[in-house]
């Protein structure tokens, strides 16, 4: 029994380390692509008519979405010059052309697709100038034991690990077996996400997805002083009993 005692707050301990390891290399590990998912490069800000922030994506993988505005021009070719926001079945309508889908391409893939439809005006390469523009209203809140709570931009939906790791990771008394996901959009409760069992069994891609408008809140462990306290019962039962045996 008093073997018991001791062994489960060194397991507990062993464990809470181990834990923190491998929580540490997937940080390091999604860092550096987290900066591309969450945060896209940006130019520069500008401020549209009806008074709503915007920034302007200049990544060619940028995937375009609803709501984004795309300014366009073809060299030598002003019938074509477009300003146009995504409407809601992802389309844009440029002159001559008509509608032409955008939503889910990426920025690149969209030039393409433009320069294949203006070959039946335009005689050799096209030469397009092509800036997006994504409202900065989209985002996602993190709040908790983090190490920068913040309000950080995102395009997309988002892992987990990757939005936590734009806010510079977790602290070491952050309780990852309760971190809650919670989605004003579509209320009800927020999910309660178990991201140390989803690393200890390699599922982490099967957490739920972080995506604009969240709020991500890591709460602080609730055991810390429990544990702790156990420890030291048990360390000094042992030491008692070591000092009756002598």
């Amino acid at each position: 029994m008093k073997s018991h005692m001791v062994d489960e707050p060194f397991y507990k301990v062993r464990r809470g380390i181990w834990l923190a390891g491998i929580v540490l290399l997937a940080f390091s590990r999604y860092g550096c692509s987290s900066g591309n998912a969450v945060r896209e490069t940006t130019s520069a800000y500008s401020r549209s008519s009806s008074g709503i922030l915007f920034m302007k994506m200049q990544s060619d993988v940028y995937v375009i979405k609803e709501g984004d505005k795309i300014d366009l021009s073809v060299w030598d070719y002003p019938e074509f010059k477009t300003s146009s926001t995504v409407s809601p079945e992802g389309t844009i309508t440029i002159p001559l052309i008509g509608d032409l889908n955008a939503a889910g391409l990426t920025k690149q893939d969209f030039t393409d697709l433009l320069k294949k439809r203006l070959a039946e005006y335009v005689k050799g390469e096209p030469k397009i100038t092509m800036s997006i523009s994504s409202p900065m209203t989209q985002k996602v809140t993190v709040l908790g034991a983090v190490t920068k709570q913040d309000n950080y931009p995102v395009t997309s939906q988002v892992t987990l690990l990757e939005i936590l790791s734009a806010a510079g990771g977790t602290t070491p008394d952050a309780d990852l077996y309760h971190i809650k996901i919670i989605r004003f959009e579509t209320g009800g409760d927020p999910d309660v996400v178990d991201l140390a069992d989803a690393m200890e069994t390699g599922q982490v891609e099967t957490l739920p997805k972080v995506r604009p408008g969240d709020t991500v809140y890591v709460p602080v462990k609730e055991n810390v002083v429990r544990s702790l306290s156990v420890f030291l019962s048990d360390a000094i039962l042992l030491l008692g009993i070591f000092r009756v045996l002598y």
